[in-house]
């Protein structure tokens, strides 16, 4: 009887016992065998030169495979779903090996499917591996017996290693687990495995000559040999050297988890290292202190210094303050100038006595490279039990208490007090409930109307964004719209905000005789979003509405950036025919020499300027209403609540007011009784 060696291809893949197939570098089917066509029902002539149909994006996994066998000649998949000719799944370990048959390139795919038994002979599978000599040439190659005893390894294990194969045969594979692991339950996992899924496959350490320095690292596949009975006759061992991207997985994760200069673990690594230390406190009923360090003007140091002597002090300050902390505690450094500290048992008196021994000795003078050098250090702490359970909330909180603390004075050590920490919940409580506020309609509009100065005549509204929580009450939009704002929520929001008031609009113009207007506030964030000239299309297409009746409100801070994106924007907005006011004018004195260049409409005056006419009788008032109208814009003047101001502005050239002495802010169904009935609208 001939040998597999002596069969031709075709014949060979049909006397092995495994579901195999050759396809060409396009994908299509060159060979298929009879076990291939039991495992997923296609008979060998509805695949042949067709596409392999048991690999869904099979162009995706080409591009996968192509680089994968340049580098490595045989590989293995994962236990893989593959398609069945009936639709269903069929999970099986895929070997592929990149092979040349004829004058034609292409892949052998062999199939081990979970479950599948006998699964190959032993010579068949020794027959597979030493197929043209590849195998053995290109992969790290062992055999041993049912009980794990090496009968067989291949020189390039061998040299890998650094030992001659006699070294091996009769030693338990597991033995070759590299000394640093061998209390590690890797050999238990592989076990375990081979017991229930019959093949392994993952990343094994090894001792190796060649890695004398660190420990080499082999990706394995191990699958064992089963005799008729389904019994382990050996185990086949195959795999590549991976150590170089284990190190480069270290080397990234470390650049993620560490700060690069001084070595500590940075705010991520902190976060992922003592996730649990809040548990481990409630179980012991203990303490945990954070606290957050500083160094003042630090950027000033680096810009005054250089870069090399910044670094240098970083450096030092982490070996000066770890010679002040108790070994029980736990430094890390989040960035650049700040630092921090895990404090665990002390009491808040005690680590108050720490922190300002440890604020002493960091602003003693430091002498670096023939400078002296001298801190400033705020500090901010909280205590954990607390009002929040989370690691990265305390983290924040301490931040916060930081940032409080710089604000009252450099050099402070401030702790979250109840009165903070209930600002702190209430803060996390808006902003998980902003997530559903749009989509739950809790946002609703009040408007604001707005009167001709010479008439008193209502021309227009304002919109007003507005939230009632339902256990909060009513949320002011100081304190909801910076939140939004930071949580990249306030683009939709504002784009729901300019729709409805134009939906109103549309539905007002109709029950007066005179025009009107409507003026939406328009985020910076909005404003340079894509997804705002398109809503601006779409309420110019839909409603049917004029856009030269919506005035859209941006603030001066915004119009003082003069860059090229934002004035193309304005471009663009008045391309559409809507027009364009700057909110809170005055504040920043700094834009009025640009503003004859902005293609806008409108001006509105600030409210302080008023409340500064009234108690000073300032020009400057006058000076701003000349400057609008000298630019051809139409002046309003916000925030009007006295008579006094109001008979004033009207001695000036001021185009319009609006202001809680005429009227307050109205919901939709008061603006509509206000306009139907035709009241006198004054002091509401």
């Amino acid at each position: 009887m001939a040998s597999l060696r002596d069969l031709p291809i075709d014949a060979f893949i049909d006397a092995l016992s495994i579901p195999c197939c050759y396809i060409d570098l396009d994908g299509d089917v060159l060979l298929w065998n009879g076990h291939a066509t039991t495992l997923f029902g296609w008979e060998r002539a509805e695949v042949l030169h067709q596409a392999l149909p048991v690999v869904e994006h099979l162009e995706s996994a080409l591009e996968t495979w192509s680089p994968l066998l340049l580098q490595y000649p045989f590989s293995t998949t994962a236990m893989t779903p593959f398609q069945h000719k009936d639709g269903s799944l069929v999970y099986a370990t895929a070997y592929l090996q990149s092979f040349s048959i004829h004058d034609f390139n292409g892949y052998f795919l062999a199939f081990l499917p979970k479950g599948f038994g006998p699964l190959i002979s032993t010579e068949q599978f020794n027959l597979l591996h030493h197929f043209q000599s590849m195998i053995e040439q290109s992969t790290y190659y062992l055999s041993a017996n049912a009980e794990g005893v090496i009968h067989e390894i291949n020189p390039m294990l061998c040299e890998l290693i650094g030992a001659p194969n006699h070294r091996f045969i009769g030693q338990n594979w597991f033995e070759l687990i590299h000394p640093v692991y061998k209390h590690n339950p890797i050999a238990d996992t592989v076990r375990h495995a081979l017991v229930s899924d019959r093949i392994w496959n993952g990343e094994m350490p090894i001792y190796s000559k060649r890695h004398a320095t660190n420990v080499c690292w082999l990706n394995l596949t191990v699958v064992p040999i089963l005799s008729e009975d389904g019994d382990v006759l050996q185990y086949t061992a195959f795999g590549f050297d991976v150590s170089d991207k284990k190190r480069l997985e270290r080397e990234v994760e470390y650049l993620a988890y560490y700060n690069d200069l001084t070595g500590l673990l940075n705010k991520k690594g902190w976060l992922r290292e003592y996730r649990d230390i809040l548990q481990s406190t409630d179980q012991t009923e203990g303490l945990v202190h954070i606290a957050l360090f500083d160094i003042d003007r630090f950027k000033i140091i680096n810009e005054s210094f250089g870069s090399r002597v910044g670094n240098e002090l970083l450096l030092q300050i982490k070996e000066r303050a770890a010679r002040y902390l108790p070994e029980s505690s736990v430094m890390f450094h989040p960035s650049g100038g700040l630092f921090g500290v895990l404090f665990l048992e002390q009491s808040k008196e005690e680590v108050f006595q720490l922190l300002r021994q440890l604020q002493y000795e960091l602003q003693r003078p430091f002498r670096i490279y023939h400078h002296s050098i001298m801190l400033s250090i705020s500090i901010g702490c909280v205590f954990y039990p607390s009002a929040t359970n989370s690691l990265e909330e305390l983290y924040t909180r301490a931040e916060s208490a930081l940032f409080k603390g710089k604000r009252i004075g450099v050099g402070t050590i401030q702790f979250v007090t109840k009165d903070m920490d209930d600002a702190f919940s209430r803060q996390i409580h808006i902003e998980k409930a902003l997530y559903k506020a749009l989509e739950e309609k809790h946002f609703y509009l009040e408007y604001q109307p707005k009167y001709e100065l010479k008439t008193d005549r209502l021309i227009g509204f304002e919109a007003l964004l507005r939230w009632h929580h339902d256990e909060l009450g009513q949320i002011p939009p100081s304190e909801f719209i910076p939140l939004a704002e930071e949580m990249a929520l306030i683009v939709p929001i504002n784009n729901w905000v300019i729709l409805e008031a134009a939906k109103q609009l549309k539905a007002w113009q109709p029950l007066v005789d005179q025009p009107l207007s409507m003026g939406v506030n328009i985020s910076p964030n909005q404003f340079r979003s894509e997804s705002f000239i398109n809503t601006l299309r779409n309420i110019k297409q839909q409603l049917n509405l004029n856009p030269s009746d919506v005035i859209l409100e941006i603030t001066e801070s915004l119009v003082m950036q003069q860059t090229e994106e934002i004035i193309a924007r304005m471009n663009q907005i008045k391309r559409l025919d809507y027009r364009l006011s700057i909110d809170d004018f005055g504040t920043g004195f700094s834009s009025l020499q640009y503003l004859k260049s902005f293609p806008v409409d409108e001006l509105k005056i600030d409210k302080v300027f008023l409340d500064d006419w009234l108690t000073s009788k300032s020009h400057l008032l006058n000076v701003i209403v000349h400057l609008g109208k000298s630019l051809n814009l139409h002046v309003v003047a916000e925030g009007v609540e006295d008579q006094e101001m109001l008979d004033h502005l009207k001695t000036t050239d001021c185009d319009s007011f609006q202001g809680f002495l005429y009227a307050k802010p109205m919901s939709p169904h008061r603006i509509v009784h206000m306009l139907t009935n035709q009241v006198d609208n004054k002091k509401h």
